[in-house]
């Protein structure tokens, strides 16, 4: 049976006024994800990844600008909605967990006045009034700290942020984006400062969670290793543009961009214990002096002159696209 779309995004452009001009993040991306799905967005820091979904989400700084694009949820505009009617999507229907955990929780509320705050806002099976309804929110928040596995989840709520280890914290911001039993989360970095250990708890938590409830996730990382292992599909991103998407699977075993190909070469593997990493040569360029060319051409050892001109996005299978004019040659 096909599956719904749940979110879909048009030739978004995202950009930010800065001293030295305008800088373009996000350009032109595109991307479909279905209902109950897994997608993986990868890419260096300064790809575009985060900014894109906090486009999605209407969560872009004040020096940023939405100028192009459409953010479709469900079928609804998300860039025609009110202040007040994107409010109300965001926590209930799509939720967010940032980099760092020990920034995003408020370190000087408790943990049950941080869910609360969350129910509150959101949830409208509550109770109206009086002890009912804090006894309702209470529930529920003991439930979501057991959900994600926090033990004592009755005396845990009456604790701070700094009480709980870097994963913990993790598993509670987890909990708050969950409260509201979201149909989409997005999850950026969501392993950013954990040892490797804890690590694939919190992933194997997220995915376990992604069963139990139905909801689909969005992995935003650098590690093509997560995406491996957890994810349906995959979007790169370099540069502000996405450069190759399609089935994890298939472009694990033949990617067809050199972008791909040197994110995967350049991760550690226990094979190659004792040898030289493989980094990718040079640097990203500077947003604020792209050219038409392919913006990865600097750095790529499948650079031709054809490469100066502008490279599109193209279909080259069913669900498989790549933004590389040599493709071919990578199969």
């Amino acid at each position: 049976m096909k599956k719904r779309v749940l979110l879909e995004v048009n030739a978004l452009k995202t950009t930010f006024s800065t001293r030295a001009g305008p800088v373009t993040a996000v350009d032109g991306v595109s991307l479909t994800l279905n209902e109950g799905e897994c997608l993986g967005v990868v890419g260096e820091s300064g790809s575009g990844k985060s900014v894109t979904f906090a486009s999605v989400m209407g969560l872009v700084r004040a020096n940023g600008r939405i100028e192009e694009g459409e953010i479709r949820f469900m079928g609804r505009d998300l860039r025609a909605m009110s202040a007040e009617e994107l409010r109300l999507v965001r926590g209930r229907e799509i939720a967010m967990t940032m980099q760092d955990a020990l920034t995003a929780l408020n370190p000087s509320l408790r943990i049950d006045e941080q869910l609360a705050e969350m129910m509150e806002a959101h949830l409208d099976d509550l109770p109206v009034f009086g002890p009912a309804r804090k006894r309702a929110i209470r529930d529920r928040s003991v439930e979501m700290l057991r959900l994600v596995g926090i033990p004592s989840p009755e005396a845990r709520l009456q604790q701070y942020p700094h009480e709980f280890s870097g994963g913990m914290r993790q598993r509670i911001m987890i909990a708050i984006a969950l409260a509201c039993r979201p149909k989409l989360l997005i999850a950026d970095e969501p392993t950013t400062a954990l040892d490797v250990t804890i690590q694939a708890q919190v992933l194997d938590l997220i995915s376990d969670l992604r069963r139990e409830l139905g909801m689909s996730v969005v992995f935003i990382t650098h590690d093509l290793g997560i995406v491996a292992e957890h994810c349906d599909r995959v979007m790169v991103m370099y540069a502000g543009q996405v450069v190759e998407e399609g089935e994890t699977s298939e472009i694990i075993e033949q990617c067809r961009h050199p972008y791909t190909r040197a994110l995967l070469a350049s991760i550690p593997r226990p094979e190659l214990r004792g040898q030289s990493l493989n980094p990718i040569p040079g640097n990203v360029p500077d947003l604020r002096d792209v050219t038409n060319e392919c913006r990865f051409r600097s750095r790529c050892a499948y650079a031709v002159p054809a490469c100066s001109r502008p490279v599109m996005m193209r279909e080259i299978a069913p669900g498989r696209k790549t933004r590389c004019i040599r493709d071919g040659e990578l199969a």
